[in-house]
């Protein structure tokens, strides 16, 4: 199957063929190397592509919105890991909670996590939230 083939939803966005995350690597990561070797992964990259140049714009980490416990995320290394790459590459971090109603997402909470103590994140609706994604 060549890139163009690639199926499709109505938007030209990719579609997911799988219905599943791959784990064999994460796995294997687990499984083989040592205890000093730390692995994660980045929830979303936001970018947008001008001409031939790939501009970075933000990135997100996402949870559920019951998921509030500092453990789960500005004490986890996790989440350090990912502020640490953010910083480096001179782009926002956003911590990005969300709830949900079966399969669908009834309203956001926005942390700027550079800018906000997290207490002071902003809810959204979903309609706020394309808005400010879009905006970036």
């Amino acid at each position: 199957m060549t890139p163009d083939e690639l199926p499709r939803d109505s938007h030209g966005i990719r579609v997911d063929v799988r219905g599943n995350r791959d784990l064999v690597f994460n796995n294997w990561h687990r499984e083989n190397l040592g205890r000093n070797c730390y692995v994660t992964d980045v929830d979303f990259l936001e970018y947008r592509i001008q001409g031939n140049n790939i501009l970075l714009k933000a990135i997100f980490e996402v949870k559920e919105w019951h998921v509030t416990q500092p453990r789960y995320i500005e004490d986890c290394a996790n989440f350090k890991a990912i502020k640490m790459l953010a910083e480096l590459s001179n782009i926002p971090f956003y911590f990005i909670w969300y709830e949900k109603e079966g399969e669908t997402i009834n309203r956001f909470k926005l942390w700027n996590v550079f800018n906000q103590r997290k207490e002071e994140a902003r809810e959204m609706t979903p309609t706020e939230f394309k808005a400010f994604v879009e905006s970036l």
